[in-house]
């Protein structure tokens, strides 16, 4: 009887895995369809574009990437290369001030006692699990009455919230850190300051890293925050956006539309490939100990 059970078990084992090597192999196909379908019909000419756009290319037009840093690709009078400019300093000062503001703020809830500390943890919590309707046009307004809008000067501080996915992860991360590290560094004459930037802080450097480059990744592809708040500093996605509408009405620019998005997706990609398991096993871990 148990080598029947055993020959059932291992047969529905069997099955189940193939059952799921088929469904994976279909999500990856999937996925990757509209990269290929993409970097196709970059090498198009407009007219084989127009013809049928899933047959693959005869004739590869290379010269549709070179069009691109030509300047027939552009927003708002800025170029490709000005554009990469744009959303390289926009990834960086925004990534720096969120994570920085988050762990700050992970750190002073996870490792202090204070009135409301259980109240602003559930706020984060309410925070990034409910949406609150209706809080951008305030927020708009509350950003135009400070001078903040388009101006790369000051909008950094409204980056600066600290209240995101970031928070949760590293007060899991917080949590999970010994308190004797703070009590040794405290017993030689440390400061809270120093402790938590010399003792604490490079114990979660791998969660800083993974948590810097999700974040990376979303800000390098968001152009709703530049197209309300910056459009006078278009970055790569608000010119994709634009340049996507502008191809309707403009003949031959819709394959340099497309080279543009395979050479802006291309950074975004490698960036991914590299560190995925770094990404994969530091929030995994940070969510476990929260």
């Amino acid at each position: 009887m148990k080598n029947i059970a055993s020959k059932h078990s291992s047969l529905s084992e069997r099955i189940t895995a193939i059952v799921f090597f088929v469904l994976f192999i279909c999500i990856a196909i999937l996925s990757v369809y509209p990269l290929f379908w993409a970097i196709n019909n970059s090498l198009k000419s407009f007219h084989s574009f127009m013809d049928n756009s899933f047959m693959i290319t005869k004739e590869w037009k290379f010269v549709n990437y070179v069009r691109v840093f030509s300047g027939e690709f552009n927003c708002e009078g800025v170029a490709y290369i000005g554009l990469t400019i744009n959303s390289l300093w926009i990834v960086v000062v925004k990534v720096l001030v969120n994570v920085a503001s988050s762990a700050m703020l992970a750190y002073a809830i996870a490792r202090f006692r204070f009135p409301g500390k259980e109240f602003l943890y559930v706020v984060v919590i309410f925070v990034n699990t409910i949406p609150v309707i209706g809080s951008g046009p305030v927020a708009f307004k509350l950003l135009h009455k400070l001078g903040m809008i388009n101006n790369p000067l000051t909008i950094w501080i409204s980056w600066a919230s600290g209240f995101d996915f970031a928070f949760i992860v590293l007060y899991g991360y917080f949590k999970g850190v010994s308190p004797a590290y703070s009590e040794a560094a405290y017993i030689d004459g440390a400061s809270e300051l120093r402790t938590f930037f010399t003792i604490i802080l490079p114990q979660v450097v791998p969660c800083l890293a993974a948590i810097m480059i999700t974040q990376a990744i979303g800000v390098w592809n968001d152009y709703g925050t530049v197209m309300i708040y910056l459009r006078e500093t278009p970055n790569l996605a608000y010119g994709l956006f634009m340049f996507d509408k502008a191809s309707t009405y403009k003949k031959d620019s819709l394959p340099i539309y497309f080279a543009a998005a395979v050479i802006s997706a291309v950074p975004v990609i490698m960036l991914y490939t590299c560190t995925q398991n770094l990404i994969l096993t530091n929030m995994t871990a940070g969510g476990l100990k929260g």
